[in-house]
């Protein structure tokens, strides 16, 4: 008999025990299940669903594959799952820039957030701002931001895209800050990093699990966090509200939504595993080796998170001028 965890064996047997009212419920998943991340191969984004993925697998019985969808600041693959038929096989699995943030920044989308419907927050990841410590030697924030002020426009910084949450702290900063700093969109989170690495461009603000080795070897430095407090990854690193009080500090949540009109009773029963699941120690551990932490909110408390988040965005984003006209 093949090994199951007691984690995903108790996972098992709630999926197993839900009423009987509900023909799909009941019956699903009886086929492959597709989960999209809109983000590139080995993004924060990526290894949460991969985690995932597999917990639901070994829990529901069938398959979940993640298919990666990248590019437009995350929008791709949130469109190709807006427009899927909403039978309980395809999800998307994302961070907040693909709900909250671009489609309060751009008019031409071919989606809104309410074409996707909120199914469960996973995961709390954090965001650092980071040099080439080659192009810009400098030990602390505030020596870089002394730099930055004085020479407004010199320097630069890489996106994965225009009005993703990496651009809109950059413009959040300046806003606070007084700077002036060009952006450079890149494809990714990947082709951003990588940028900076090469010395394309100056600093960046990026998501820090994937940064962790270049950080490790010396090829970026990190100056400060996004988030409102110091983060477990790196203790030593300040938070930008720690030195700029008037900068609200940023965090990002990522969390599983289906296409609007999914049976109601297939998002209950797919929240539940996963709520469960990231309730075990084994799901915080699995996490916190992808560098972030275990969410667990259902589908009717995310709803409220995503609102909340949307709301808040649409204020800073206003008074910083990045709305559409």
């Amino acid at each position: 008999m093949p090994f199951r965890s007691p984690a995903i064996a108790a996972i098992a047997a709630l999926a197993a025990s839900f009423s009987t009212a509900s023909f799909a419920q009941d019956t699903w998943p009886n086929q492959p299940v597709t989960i999209v991340v809109p983000n590139n191969p080995g993004s924060g984004v990526d290894l949460g669903a991969r985690i995932l993925a597999e917990a639901w697998t070994k829990a529901l019985g069938q398959t979940f594959v993640v298919e990666n969808v990248p590019g437009a600041a995350n929008t791709v693959g949130a469109a190709k799952v807006a427009a899927s038929k909403p039978d309980g096989y395809t999800f998307l699995h994302c961070s907040l820039s693909s709900i909250a943030l671009v489609p309060l920044t751009r008019n031409d989308l071919t989606y809104k957030p309410e074409d996707l419907t909120p199914v469960a927050q996973t995961m709390d990841s954090s965001n650092t701002l980071v040099v080439n410590p080659k192009k810009m030697p400098f030990d602390t924030f505030e020596a870089l931001l002394a730099e930055l002020k004085a020479n407004p426009g010199k320097y630069n910084y890489s996106t994965s895209g225009v009005g993703g949450l990496s651009h809109l702290i950059h413009e959040l900063i300046q806003a606070r800050t007084g700077i002036k700093i060009t952006h450079i969109p890149y494809g990714g989170s990947p082709e951003a990093t990588a940028a900076l690495v090469a010395g394309e461009v100056d600093l960046a603000v990026i998501s820090t699990t994937p940064i962790l080795p270049f950080l490790a070897g010396g090829e970026l430095k990190a100056l400060a966090v996004a988030q409102p407090n110091r983060i477990p990854e790196l203790p030593d690193v300040p938070s930008i509200h720690e030195i700029v009080p008037e900068y609200e500090g940023v965090g990002n949540w990522n969390g599983l939504f289906a296409p609007k009109g999914t049976d109601p009773a297939i998002i209950d029963k797919l929240s539940a595993v996963t709520v469960a699941y990231l309730a075990t120690p084994e799901g915080k551990e699995a996490m916190a080796k992808a560098g972030a932490q275990a969410a667990g909110k259902s589908a009717a408390d995310f709803q409220a998170i995503v609102t909340q988040t949307i709301d808040t965005w649409r204020g800073i984003i206003a008074n910083a001028g990045l709305a559409p006209k």
